[in-house]
Order: structure tokens, then C-alpha cells, then sequence
């Protein structure tokens, strides 16, 4: 949805946060190559020379831009990853815990992607740096994905009885990771499925419960309830 990508509310901020969000939008929508420096400087609404006083020029801007989505998304993703971590590693290869654990992520990590708007931005330019990767890509591998990834292979890996290291945990891990995200980043197909246009909260209630059995199914975990109560 057009609106979603472009975001045509009025950018306001200092000089420096209207060009970061700007960009976002701009690059969100058409991707680094197609968006030319005098269109970010309009549409933040400063002077032209301002991307090379705050930045350097429009790589330094894109970068910048990528770091602030890692920052912006510690809040939603960082606590969840490091609780994944410390609750795995309490329970001790417990199956039945581990499978409350899967379950509690699950839930986590949909309400983070599915439940924020502005994640729906940000998904369009790191979609582009997943399908042709950049500089920027080491920001948001170094700074977001990894910890997440390997906190999931943690989870993987004791469900399997693997060591995290091994690549089979690494790949199932991101076995994992793909049936939570693909709601996110493919979003439009499912609704093309349901006939809606966006997530209701039945709908969603609908995913936590089927996502939450299909990872359990998958890592061979006990089935339980999602964590937010579907049944």
C-alpha cells in the first residue's frame, strides 16, 4: 500500500532528523539509486547543501538512515532477544518449557513487526538490502540480525539436540526465523488470500495460534497454546 512506504505526513524535526526521514521514506519507497539528492533535500524542506553539511553526500545519508532503524528497533527487538537467551539456557533442554519459550517469542516477535506501523516502512529498504546488499548491510547484520539469529539458534538448537554452533542449528534456526517474518514481508499475499486489506485483530489472533503451532511442529516441541491466549 502506496501510503505506507511513502508516508505523506508532514517531516518535522531539526535539519538533521528531517533528512533521516526523508530518506527512509524516499529510500523505502524507491530504493538508494533512484532518489537523487535534490529530492531528499525537498522533501525534508532544507536548503541543498544540507545532506553534505550533515552527512558528507547521499551514501553517508543512506547509511545514517540504516543505523537509525537498528536504534530504533533495539526497543522492540533487543529485550526479547537477550530474554530468548536467558530463558532457553534456564530450562535446561526441558521440553515443555522450551516449547512456552518458542510459543512466548513467537507472540514477541509478532506484535513487534505485525503491531508497529512504522516497521512496515523500515522492511521495504532492508528488503532491498537483503535482496542486493550494501554497505549497509553490515549496520543492520551487525547491529540487528545477528544477536536475533543467534538467540533463535539457541532455541533451535536445544530443541534439536544440536550444539548452536553446528550448521544444522544455524539452518533451522533460520527456518524459524523465515515462518515469522514471511507475515511481515509478504504480508500482501496473505491478504490477496483472506480478501482483507490489513490485519485485523482477528486475523492476528489466527496467526499467533497457527505460527505458534507450526514452529513448535517443526522444532518438535509439545504443542501448547499461543502465549497470547488462542486456543
Amino acid at each position: 500500500m502506496t501510503h505506507m512506504l511513502t508516508e505523506d505526513r508532514p517531516i518535522e524535526g531539526d535539519t538533521r532528523d528531517r533528512l533521516l526521514e526523508a530518506g527512509l521514506r524516499l529510500f523505502a519507497a524507491r530504493g538508494f539509486d533512484s532518489v537523487s539528492t535534490r529530492e531528499l533535500t525537498r522533501a525534508a524542506g532544507v536548503n541543498i547543501a544540507a545532506i553534505g553539511y550533515h552527512f558528507g553526500g547521499k551514501e553517508e545519508l543512506y547509511l545514517a538512515v540504516i543505523q537509525r532503524q537498528v536504534e530504533e528497533t533495539e526497543p522492540l527487538v533487543g529485550p526479547a532477544t537477550r530474554r530468548l537467551v536467558q530463558a532457553v539456557r534456564a530450562a535446561r533442554g526441558d521440553r515443555d518449557t522450551l516449547a512456552r519459550i518458542a510459543a512466548g517469542f513467537v507472540t514477541e516477535m509478532l506484535r513487534a513487526f505485525l503491531g508497529n506501523e512504522r516497521m512496515r516502512l523500515r522492511a521495504a529498504v532492508v528488503l532491498r538490502e537483503y535482496a542486493k546488499p550494501s554497505q549497509a548491510f553490515t549496520i543492520l547484520f551487525k547491529g540487528r540480525m545477528e544477536s536475533l539469529h543467534k538467540a533463535v539458534t539457541e532455541l533451535a538448537a536445544a530443541a534439536i539436540g544440536r550444539d548452536p554452533e553446528e550448521p544444522e542449528s544455524v539452518i533451522r534456526a533460520h527456518a524459524i526465523m523465515g515462518q515469522i517474518i514471511i507475515f511481515f514481508i509478504a504480508r500482501v499475499v496473505l491478504w490477496a488470500r483472506l480478501g482483507c486489506e490489513d490485519y485485523d485483530a482477528e486475523t492476528l489472533e489466527r496467526i499467533e495460534r497457527e505460527l505458534t503451532a507450526s514452529v513448535l511442529a517443526s522444532l518438535g516441541l509439545p504443542q501448547v497454546k499461543a502465549a497470547g491466549g488462542g486456543s
